[in-house]
């Protein structure tokens, strides 16, 4: 390779550039000096395509995903409101069911929960027929059933009412009670059943069951003339009799037939013996009240 030499600087004597080589590209240097060698392609490069974004990846699937996130999200949100919104309701059964605490507390747990409307007929049901529980607390409950609990199946219930064994006095009497409410809204129950409970030995009980009874065609006649004879009679239940005989009278006039029943309910708290008994224990009725 030849050098070629060049003119000083001007503004530099005596200063000569230094000599550089020519180089040509060449992809062998042995074989630059070959007779017809002709220099390589150069590689054609092509840039990658872009990359797709989620949704046009996978399409339609893409939005079903979304949608099934979502969805999950609102139930486990569904599911973490309604275990706070209960919070009371799991606080107040813990409380009645812990033998540890005092029967007051308990007592007062069993109140709030035969007014939280959280707690649905079946569970208060269930509840008032737990024998460990305190009785008072049972009473409560069983209280606090309504209409509901006897018209989802009239006939077992009224059965199982007139033939369960060893039930307390008070509980099978205010076990009764839900039928008279749900006699007035037209609810049809087994006369075997309600005779049955017509000639139970205690008198409060009896006396429901026959405004039940009074309540019904086919034996209005029957269970409206028994109530008009503890009416007349001078028996502890009288006033009882009176109530329900007032309230079978108003026959289609359900809210009116309802108030006096509910009278009829309070009534047995202060009148009826077994019942009174629950309530008179010192330091309870504050508490359920």
């Amino acid at each position: 390779m030849d050098s070629h030499p060049h003119p000083p600087h001007p503004n530099l004597p005596g200063r000569m550039f230094p000599v550089l080589p020519i180089v040509t590209p060449d992809a062998n240097p042995d074989s630059r000096d070959t007779p017809g060698f002709v220099f390589p392609g150069l590689p054609i490069v092509t840039p990658d395509p872009p990359r797709l974004s989620q949704r046009e990846k996978y399409g339609s699937l893409f939005y079903v995903g979304l949608f099934g996130l979502a969805v999950l999200i609102g139930l486990i949100g569904w599911f973490a409101h309604g275990a706070w919104a209960l919070r009371d309701v799991w606080r107040n059964v813990y409380v009645l069911h812990d033998e540890a605490r005092p029967e007051a507390e308990r007592i007062r747990a069993a109140s709030s929960l035969s007014r939280d409307p959280n707690v649905n007929q079946r569970q208060r049901w269930d509840i008032c027929l737990r024998t460990p529980l305190p009785a008072l607390a049972r009473y409560v409950l069983a209280e606090s059933l309504t209409a509901e609990a006897a018209s989802a199946d009239p006939r077992e219930y009224a059965l199982t009412i007139a033939r369960s064994p060893g039930w307390p006095v008070w509980l099978r009497l205010l076990l009764t009670r839900p039928m008279a409410y749900a006699a007035v809204d037209g609810v049809k129950f087994p006369p075997v059943a309600l005779d049955e409970l017509k000639k139970n030995p205690d008198r409060a009980t009896a006396l429901w069951a026959a405004f039940v009874l009074g309540q019904q065609d086919l034996t209005a006649s029957a269970g409206r003339l028994e109530l008009a004879a503890a009416c007349q009679g001078s028996g502890p239940e009288r006033d009882l009799a009176c109530l329900l005989l007032d309230a079978s009278r108003l026959k289609g006039r359900p809210d009116d037939q309802k108030r006096l029943l509910d009278q009829a309910t309070a009534w047995l708290r202060t009148h009826h013996p077994e019942s009174k008994t629950l309530w008179s224990q010192p330091g309870l009725k504050a508490e359920s009240g």
